[in-house]
């Protein structure tokens, strides 16, 4: 491990992050209306494109399908759960390779 080096490119990668764990919190909190995941895909998606950090863009689009189709209010109470559960578990693999990149050699971890 190298450390932490202050870059502005780890440093938006990190606000990136926070992004996240704010989306994260109102996801655990069962606000499913809002609209900070579908924020934070689009930043991640548009900050992806435009540095060198690279996402599968398989985890990212399936990602944000995820938060889409939480913002649907009719759907039944153990299929939200469950597209929570993914989300949460997308999200959680886009933090953590955000953060390895960042605190680590600088190369993603697959």
């Amino acid at each position: 491990m190298n450390g932490f080096e202050g870059t502005p490119l780890n440093m938006t990668t990190l606000l990136v992050v926070a992004l996240a764990f704010v989306s994260l919190f109102l996801i655990f909190r069962k606000r499913y209306d809002s609209n900070l995941p579908l924020l934070f895909y689009g930043v991640a998606a548009l900050f992806s494109n435009l540095s060198d950090r690279e996402l599968n863009p398989y985890l990212l689009y399936t990602g944000l399908i995820f938060a889409l189709l939480l913002r649907f209010e009719f759907l039944n109470s153990a299929f939200s759960k469950l597209i929570a559960f993914l989300s949460i578990g997308s999200m959680s693999l886009i933090i953590w390779i955000f953060l390895s990149e960042v605190f680590g050699d600088g190369s993603p971890p697959f």
